[in-house]
């Protein structure tokens, strides 16, 4: 039977009988079950205050029997629980209502373990609660395992969690595939637009998992069949397998793939396979170009390692050095290839810049060196040097060269060509520079023949001199001496002699200087330089030129010279004689075209590390859509037989090529046409105008 709000009434014991049961237990029995009963239990007063405790109860505690801890029964519960079951006990004390709670309590030797407790409260008659009736029931052992159970749930989600991150991340594709080749899970890259599953099989997500993967990419099915029955048969992955194939999107291009297929095992049994897929289309496709490349490629490829030993070449190297790649690999190039300077010196390692530029990580390129052969020739090259990094570490070098035999033979070839077209310009001029010659000669001759006679008058004039101071002549008298010295002053013209004489010596003097200057200017113009550059003064260079040209310029222009104050130039002077007398003869070439006498004005100034040379005319300009053009060889607006079109190109060639300069050109029909030239002093190519 039970008490009020269902507790039980202990002092109920009538033996009715109960439904199902023929037997009622007497006292004895209860006292017996609850002294026999593995749960700790008790009966406290209507204020909580414990009254009772079964042996298991006193036994766990490790109180005597008889100790009556009345209130301060809180004091068994675990410090961290107590405010809790106080305020539960309260709630249902107040409330009368079942206190059911799981908390710490301290067993006999100071140790806490965890307790499931449960009070029932037994009422009267009139419903009020008399006593209190609990059982705590040993949960620690469950506790634990529960601990332990969400534990591993828990780690279990965070590697979940982190799996599934990292499978979203990864930027390669990973699935599984069962035993019967279905496709049961896969990454979100190996599912993406770009990926080969829905690329090729245009599937979507949930198309596509479930399904035969024979039915996704039917097209790349006989290449993964293979593959996935013998990981299933061996239970050995297989690694690195490529996988080729079109898609529908692209049906002329050849995809790749790399993938590994691993054995899935629950215990010892094999469940599916692990796919990883990475798509090195683009990667295929670059090892392919850079295969090309480096072995068509005109110039020779090499790599060295940190050592400076070799690693690879590729075939123009080959061709050019007469070794094959096995006969080099491993072995320190400078001793092999790079043992003489241009200039045929032996060349020690520690004054190879190739090897200095490699152990201190930066880029190199030089532009004249000579490289050794297998059998021992030589060959001059150009080439240039990158570091390879490997992070922040220098695994070695790429190295590019060439053969220039043909270029320093054409460079040849076009010096004997510039030397020409200076002789063909002086032959042109040749008539005007003779009669510039001619003219100071001519006069040096007339004054010389003067000076001839008079020499022969003046010695006359001295003799007479000479025999009155001779002692033996005194026997002459003194009136007929100054009759005889009269005669002869007269005769000589000593005041004519005195005016004209020095005027003469002065003038002949300007006539040897004028034809020295014309000589010079002819040597310097037509000087036969090499390539070899040096610091040189543009305005002497430009002086220089206009006394070449002089006599051709002076009866068609005014030439006007605007000189100012600029820096010496790294250059190759005769070259650029030969670009200012091919702008000078183009210019007085459009003031004749144009019919009246003009104006060519030549002026240079310094812009920070350029030299700026401009030369300009008045003349008959250029239409604009010809400005291009007539920089190309053999281009000519002149009339036959009178310009060959390539003074232009060689100016370009010449100041761009040559010298890493500009050329420009600005010019307007019948008002006329001017050249600016920029030079970089120190050589350097100009990266803009």
């Amino acid at each position: 039977m039970s008490g009020p709000h269902g507790a039980p009434d202990l002092s109920d014991r009538s033996g009715d009988s109960v439904a199902g049961a023929s037997y009622q237990p007497a006292d004895g029995d209860y006292r017996l079950l609850v002294e026999a009963a593995p749960h700790l239990m008790w009966i406290a007063g209507p204020d909580g205050a414990i009254q009772y405790g079964n042996p298991g109860w006193y036994e766990y505690t490790g109180l005597p029997a008889d100790a009556n801890l009345g209130q301060r029964w809180i004091s068994l519960v675990h410090p961290d629980d107590a405010d809790r079951v106080s305020t539960g006990w309260q709630e249902a004390s107040r409330a009368g209502t079942v206190h059911e709670l799981t908390y710490r309590l301290r067993r006999a030797d100071g140790q806490f373990r965890w307790h499931h407790c449960r009070s029932l409260a037994v009422r009267d008659a009139d419903g009020r609660i008399t006593k209190w009736m609990g059982t705590a029931t040993d949960v620690d052992d469950q506790k634990g395992l529960e601990g332990s159970l969400q534990r591993a749930e828990r780690k279990d989600a965070e590697t979940l969690t982190l799996l599934e991150a990292l499978q979203s991340a990864a930027p390669v594709g990973l699935g599984f595939v069962d035993r019967e080749f279905r496709l049961i899970h896969a990454n979100a890259t190996l599912l993406g637009a770009n990926d080969m599953v829905s690329t090729i099989s245009g599937a979507s997500l949930k198309q596509q998992l479930g399904r035969p993967v024979a039915e996704l990419v039917p097209a790349i099915w006989p290449q993964l069949e293979t593959a996935y029955r013998r990981v299933l048969d061996t239970g050995e992955a297989v690694l690195n397998m490529e996988v080729t194939g079109s898609l529908p999107a692209e049906p002329e291009r050849v995809h790749s793939w790399l993938t590994s297929f691993y054995p899935a095992r629950v215990g010892t049994e094999i469940i599916g396979i692990g796919v990883v897929v990475v798509d090195v289309t683009e990667r295929m496709e670059s090892a392919v170009f850079r295969s090309v490349v480096m072995e068509n490629m005109a110039e020779g490829l090499c790599t060295v390692d940190d050592a400076g030993r070799l690693t690879s070449m590729n075939r123009a190297a080959s061709r050019m050095l007469g070794w094959q790649e096995d006969e080099l690999r491993g072995r320190e190039m400078h001793g092999i290839l790079h043992v003489q300077a241009a200039d045929g010196a032996p060349l020690r390692a520690s004054e190879c810049l190739l090897r200095e530029a490699q152990l201190e990580g930066r880029p190199l390129t030089v532009s004249d060196q000579v490289f050794v052969r297998k059998d021992g020739s030589t060959f001059p090259v150009s080439y240039s040097s990158a570091p390879l990094r490997v992070g922040a570490r220098v695994a070695g070098s790429v190295i590019v060269f060439r053969d220039i035999t043909e270029l320093r033979e054409r460079q040849r070839r076009e010096i004997e060509l510039r030397h020409g077209q200076k002789l063909q310009e002086l032959g042109r001029l040749s008539a005007g520079l003779a009669h510039e010659i001619n003219t100071p000669i001519q006069f040096v001759g007339d004054n010389t023949r003067f000076l001839a006679e008079v020499y022969q008058e003046m010695l006359e004039l001295l003799l007479v001199y000479r025999e009155f101071m001779d002692p033996s002549s005194g026997s002459i008298p003194w009136d007929e001496r100054v009759k005889r010295v009269a005669e002869a002053e007269r005769k000589a013209d000593i005041d004519y002699l005195a005016s004209e004489v020095p005027s003469a010596v002065e003038q002949s003097l300007e006539g040897v200087g004028r034809v020295a200057s014309l000589v010079r200017a002819m040597k310097s113009f037509s000087y036969k330089d090499a390539n070899d550059r040096s610091y040189a003064d543009v305005n002497d260079a430009l002086t220089t030129t206009l006394t070449v040209a002089s006599n051709a310029l002076k009866d068609i222009a005014d030439v006007t010279l605007d000189l100012g104050e600029i820096p010496r130039v790294l250059c190759s002077l005769g070259d650029l004689n030969q670009v200012f007398l091919n702008l000078l003869v183009n210019a007085a070439d459009a003031l004749q075209d144009k019919g009246e006498r003009g104006e060519i004005r030549v002026s240079t100034r310094a812009e920070g590390g350029v030299v700026m040379i401009t030369i300009a005319d008045n003349g008959s300009g250029i239409p604009e859509d010809l400005h291009e053009l007539i920089f190309e060889p053999f281009f000519t607006t002149k009339e036959v037989g009178k310009g060959t079109g390539q003074g232009l190109a060689l100016a370009r060639a010449v100041v761009v090529d040559g010298h890493g300069g500009t050329i420009d050109v600005h010019s307007v029909p019948g008002e006329g046409t001017e050249f600016i030239l920029r030079l970089p002093v120190d050589g350097r190519r100009l990266t803009s105008p």
